[in-house]
C-alpha cells in the first residue's frame, strides 16, 4: 500500500542560500518569515529546535522540515527516507517528512511516547497519506503534515480517515470507529511488513 500524494507542494527557489556552515552534510530550507534560504547543519537545527518548547518547537520543526524538501510521488518501489536523505535528494513521500521529524523531535529529547505515525485515506485527493501525531498530555494528538503549516487537532482533520497509527514499538488498526491492537506482522506499507519498518524509524 503505497503512501503518497499524487501532488506537488512547490518550494520557493531562485534564492540566494545564506551559508550558516560549510558542513558538507548542510541543506538547505526556505524561511518564509524572514524570505530567505538558510543552509546549515543538522546539529545547528537540533541547537535551533532545543531553545523552542511545547507547540513551538513542533511548529518549527514542521516549518522547517516542510520547507527543505518538496512532495514528490515515487514511481515503482516505495523507498522511506530518513531527514537526512530526504534533506539531501530535495523531495519525497509524506511518509519522509512525518520520518524526518520524527528523527529531529527524538534526537532533541522529546519523548517517544508522544509521537507515532497515521496513515489515513484523504478524502480530499482521495489517496493515501502520512503524517506524524504528537500526544498531548490529554491523550488528543496534534497533527504535524507536510502540505500545511498548521499544526491542527486531529479531531479538526476531518479530510483524514484513519488505517494504521504506530511508533517504534506499537501499531494500532483503526476498526469500528476506535483504534484496536494489532500484530505489526500483519500489516504491509509500501510494500514492506510494518514490523520491519518500525525498527528503522531511526535509522532511515
Amino acid at each position: 500500500m503505497p503512501l503518497h500524494r499524487a501532488f506537488a507542494a512547490t518550494l520557493l527557489t531562485g534564492c540566494l542560500a545564506l551559508p550558516f556552515t560549510s558542513s558538507a552534510k548542510a541543506f538547505t530550507w526556505w524561511d518564509d518569515s524572514r524570505e530567505m534560504a538558510i543552509t546549515q547543519s543538522r546539529a545547528e537545527l537540533v541547537q535551533q529546535v532545543r531553545q523552542y518548547q511545547g507547540l513551538a518547537q513542533l511548529q518549527y520543526v514542521n516549518r522547517v522540515v516542510n520547507n527543505a524538501a518538496r512532495q514528490q510521488e515515487e514511481e515503482g518501489t516505495d523507498i522511506w527516507k530518513g531527514f537526512d536523505r530526504l534533506t539531501r535528494e530535495g523531495y519525497g513521500d509524506c511518509e519522509d517528512f512525518a520520518i524526518a521529524k520524527y528523527q529531529i523531535l527524538r534526537e532533541v529529547g522529546m519523548s517517544s511516547d508522544r509521537l507515532d505515525f497515521l496513515a489515513a485515506r484523504d478524502t480530499l485527493t482521495p489517496t493515501y497519506h502520512a503524517v506524524l501525531r504528537y500526544r498531548k498530555q490529554d491523550g488528543s494528538y496534534l497533527i504535524l503534515d507536510n502540505l500545511t503549516p498548521l499544526i491542527l487537532p486531529q479531531t479538526q482533520r476531518t479530510d483524514l480517515t484513519p488505517i494504521v497509527a504506530f511508533d517504534q514499538t506499537h501499531s494500532l488498526l483503526w476498526k469500528g470507529g476506535h483504534f484496536v491492537p494489532v500484530a505489526p506482522t500483519h500489516i504491509k506499507l509500501g510494500g514492506t511488513l510494518l514490523s520491519e519498518r518500525m525498527a528503522r524509524l531511526m535509522h532511515y
